[in-house]
C-alpha cells in the first residue's frame, strides 16, 4: 500500500533554477490513550470443545488505533487467534497470534476497529481466552524514516520508540516512553 493519504516521494517543490526539493506536509496526532489492558477489547471468554468459537458482537472497540494483545488462562493453552478488523484508514487488516499459555502475545498491527475474533478450541473444560490492547499505538500514514518533530506526554518530552513500515499502515507504531491513563494528552507532529 502506498503512503496514506499522500506518497511524499512524489511531491516536489521546483526552484526558479531548475533544481528541485521534496515537499512535506505536517500531521498533527493529539489524544488521550488509555492504559493498555489485557481484557480490553474481549473479556475471558470460554472455549468451545473441538472447534473455533467465533466472536462478532460484545467486542469493546480500541479507544485509538492500537496493537492487540492475547492471553489465554492455562499452560497448557495454545493455538491460532485470528482478529479481524480495519486499520487506522478503515482499510480491512487481519493478524493471527498464537497463544502461549498464560503468557500475554502482544500483535504488531494497530487495529481502529474489530469485527471479528476466532479462538481457537479448548483443550480444557475450563479454558478462556482475553483478548486486549497493548502500549504500541498506530499512526494514520506509512512512514520511510523518523520524521517526528514534536513527540510529548503530558506536556512533557516523551522519547518512546517509533516503528515504521513503508508498505503498511497497520504495522506504523509508537510505543511511548511514558505511563498511558487515558486522560495525559500523547502529541506527536510528524512529517508526510
Amino acid at each position: 500500500m502506498s503512503s496514506y493519504p499522500l506518497d511524499p516521494r512524489r511531491r516536489f517543490v521546483r526552484g526558479t533554477r531548475g533544481g528541485k526539493i521534496r515537499q512535506a506536509t505536517t500531521v498533527w496526532y493529539e489524544h488521550t490513550p488509555a492504559a493498555g489492558a489485557v481484557a480490553a477489547i474481549l473479556s475471558a471468554t470460554p472455549l468451545a470443545d473441538g472447534a473455533p468459537t467465533v466472536v462478532t458482537k460484545s467486542l469493546t472497540q480500541p479507544d485509538v488505533p492500537r496493537v492487540l494483545t492475547v492471553k489465554g488462562n492455562a499452560a497448557s493453552l495454545v493455538g491460532p487467534v485470528t482478529i479481524q478488523g480495519l486499520d487506522a484508514n478503515h482499510l480491512a487488516i487481519s493478524e493471527t497470534l498464537t497463544l502461549d499459555g498464560t503468557t500475554v502475545v502482544v500483535g504488531t498491527q494497530a487495529f481502529s476497529r474489530i469485527h471479528r475474533i476466532t479462538l481457537p478450541p479448548r483443550a480444557a473444560s475450563t479454558n478462556t481466552v482475553s483478548v486486549g490492547t497493548g502500549s504500541a499505538l498506530g499512526l494514520w500514514h506509512t512512514l520511510h524514516a523518523d520524521v517526528r518533530l514534536v513527540t510529548t506526554l503530558d506536556g512533557a518530552p516523551d522519547a518512546g520508540t517509533l516503528s515504521m513500515h513503508a508498505e503498511d499502515v497497520a504495522r506504523n507504531l509508537f510505543t511511548p516512553a511514558g505511563v498511558l491513563t487515558g486522560t495525559k494528552i500523547l502529541r506527536i507532529i510528524y512529517l508526510v
